[in-house]
C-alpha cells in the first residue's frame, strides 16, 4: 500500500479520525507495513512490547494458554489496534494472535509511538479508552433485571408492539391490491402491441430480473439511495414517465440502476417501452408493498409465538437431566444454521460435572435460545461457537460464547428487557424467558460482552 492509501485507511479507524492530515501522513510515514499470511503468528503470548498496531486489511483471532488448553479471547479486524496497553504497561503480550485471513498492518516502533503521542497529546486519552474497554467487559447479570411481567403489564406492552406491525401490514395490504388492478391494465395495454411469443418471453422475464436483483442488492445509504433516485427519475422523465419521480423510489428499493433501465430500453425498443415501462413499475411496486407485508406478518407471527413461549412457564415435573446432552440437543435443533465451515464448534465440558433435579423440557428451551443467540451474532461471517461448563461454589456453570461483533455498550442494560430485540421481526422474549426459567431452578444468567467476545454463563444449584 502506498502513503496515500495508508492514510485514507486510517481515516476509517475511529482512534486516528481525530488527527489532522499532516499527523496522519506522519503515522502513515513512521510505521512500518507487515503482511501476513492466513495462519501465520501476529503476536505470541509472551513477548515483549513491540509497538502500537493497525490493522489496515484482514482479521486476527486471538487465544490466552491457559495449562495445556488454548482459550479464545476474540478478534481483531480492519480498523482495529492492538498493542496499546503493553505498551503503557510495560508487560509482554498476553495472548497469541493468529491471521484468519491475510492480514496487513502498520507497526509503529515503541520509539515513534511515544514520539506520536507527544506530537498528538489527544490520541492518549483515545488509546487509555481503547484499553479499558478490553480490560473490563460489560456484564449484566439476571438478577439485576425487573421481575417477570404480569398479565397487565404483558397486554400493555404487546398491544403497540403488535398494533404497529399489524396496521403496517394492512395499509401495504391496501394499497397492493389496487397496484394489482393497476398491473392488470397496464399488462392489458401492452397486449394490444400484438406481442410476438419472443417479445412476451422477454417482457416475462423482467419482473423476475428485478425480484433477483432486490435479493441481491445491499441497502444503500440514504445519500447514495438519493443519488440513485434523481438519476431513475431524470431517465424516466426524458422517455416520457409523467409519473417519474413518484415511482423513482420503488424502482431503487428494488435494487433497480439507471444500466439496467437501458438494457430493458434495449430489449424492447421505443414503441414498447413507455408501457413497459409503466407495467413494470406497476408490478415492481407490488412487489414492494409485499415485501411490507411480509415483514408486517413475519414480526406478528413472532411476537405470537413469542407470548406463547412466554406463557408456557407452569411448572413442570422435575428429572434427572443432564446439561451436556441437553447443549447437544441445542447443536441438533439448529443444525441447518451449522452446515458448511463457517461455525467451528468447541466443547470444553465438566468431566465431573454432577446431573441436576430439573425441568428438562424448559431447559433445553435455554439452551436451544443461547445457542441461538451465538449463531446469530457471528452471522453469515462465521466465528467460534464455544461450550462449556465447569463447577464453583455447589453450583455448575454453562457457559455459551461466540466471537461474534459483541453487545453494544449502550444496549447491555436492555437485554433482559422484554419486546427489545436487535433483530427486526424477533419477539425479544427469548432471554427474558430464559432468565424465568433459570430464576425458577434457583439460578441466574449473566452475560459479560466486549468486542470479539461474548459469553452468556448459567449458573444452576448442584
Amino acid at each position: 500500500m502506498g502513503s496515500e492509501d495508508i492514510v485514507t485507511a486510517l481515516r476509517r479507524v475511529p482512534l486516528f479520525s481525530r488527527l489532522g492530515d499532516e499527523q496522519l501522513h506522519w503515522v502513515a510515514s513512521h510505521g512500518r507495513q507487515l503482511h501476513f499470511p492466513a495462519g501465520a503468528r501476529v503476536a505470541a503470548q509472551g513477548d515483549p512490547a513491540d509497538g502500537l498496531s493497525v490493522i489496515l486489511e484482514g482479521r486476527t483471532v486471538w487465544a490466552r494458554r491457559v495449562g495445556e488448553q488454548d482459550t479464545p479471547t476474540g478478534a481483531l479486524e480492519a480498523g482495529d489496534i492492538f498493542g496499546e496497553l503493553i505498551l503503557f504497561l510495560n508487560s509482554p503480550y498476553p495472548t497469541t494472535g493468529h491471521a484468519h485471513t491475510d492480514v496487513r498492518l502498520l507497526r509503529l516502533e515503541p520509539a515513534a509511538f511515544w514520539e506520536l503521542l507527544r506530537l498528538a497529546p489527544s490520541l492518549s486519552r483515545g488509546l487509555m479508552e481503547v484499553a479499558a474497554q478490553r480490560t473490563q467487559p460489560q456484564e449484566v447479570v439476571s438478577t439485576q433485571q425487573p421481575l417477570a411481567l404480569k398479565p397487565g403489564q404483558m397486554v400493555a406492552g404487546l398491544a403497540p408492539e403488535l398494533g404497529n406491525p399489524a396496521a403496517s401490514a394492512n395499509r401495504s395490504a391496501s394499497r397492493l391490491r389496487d397496484t394489482l388492478r393497476l398491473v392488470s391494465a397496464r399488462a392489458m395495454a401492452l397486449g394490444q402491441h400484438g406481442l410476438s411469443s419472443a417479445q412476451r418471453g422477454a417482457l416475462l422475464a423482467l419482473p423476475r430480473e428485478a425480484a433477483d436483483r432486490a435479493r441481491a442488492t445491499p441497502a444503500l445509504e440514504p445519500l447514495a439511495r438519493t443519488r440513485r433516485e434523481e438519476e431513475i427519475g431524470s431517465w424516466l422523465e426524458l422517455r416520457g414517465m409523467t409519473d417519474a419521480w413518484d415511482v423513482a423510489p420503488a424502482l431503487v428499493a428494488s435494487g433497480l440502476d439507471v444500466a439496467w433501465l437501458d438494457s430493458v430500453a434495449r430489449r424492447v425498443g421505443e414503441a414498447l417501452l413507455r408501457d413497459t415501462l409503466s407495467w413494470l413499475v406497476a408490478a415492481v411496486s407490488g412487489d414492494v408493498l409485499l415485501a411490507e407485508v411480509e415483514r408486517g406478518s413475519a414480526r406478528v407471527h413472532a411476537l405470537v409465538e413469542g407470548v406463547k413461549a412466554y406463557s408456557f412457564m407452569d411448572r413442570a415435573q422435575t428429572t434427572e437431566v443432564d446439561v451436556h446432552d441437553g447443549l447437544e440437543n441445542a447443536l441438533s435443533a439448529l443444525r441447518h444454521r451449522l452446515e458448511g465451515d463457517h461455525v467451528r464448534i468447541e466443547r470444553q465440558f465438566a468431566s465431573d460435572a454432577p446431573k441436576l433435579q430439573a425441568e428438562a423440557h424448559a431447559l433445553d428451551e435455554v439452551w436451544t435460545q443461547l445457542v441461538l443467540n451465538a449463531l446469530e451474532a457471528l452471522g453469515e461471517r462465521g466465528g467460534t461457537l464455544r461450550l462449556r461448563s465447569w463447577t464453583e461454589e455447589q453450583r455448575l456453570v454453562v457457559e455459551v460464547a461466540d466471537d461474534g461483533p459483541g453487545i453494544p455498550r449502550d444496549l447491555m442494560p436492555r437485554i433482559f428487557e422484554p419486546f427489545f430485540s436487535t433483530k427486526p421481526n424477533a419477539a425479544g422474549l427469548g432471554l427474558d424467558i430464559s432468565r424465568r426459567i433459570i430464576e425458577r431452578h434457583g439460578g441466574d444468567v449473566r452475560v459479560l460482552s466486549a468486542p470479539g467476545h461474548t459469553r452468556v454463563q448459567v449458573r444452576l444449584p448442584a
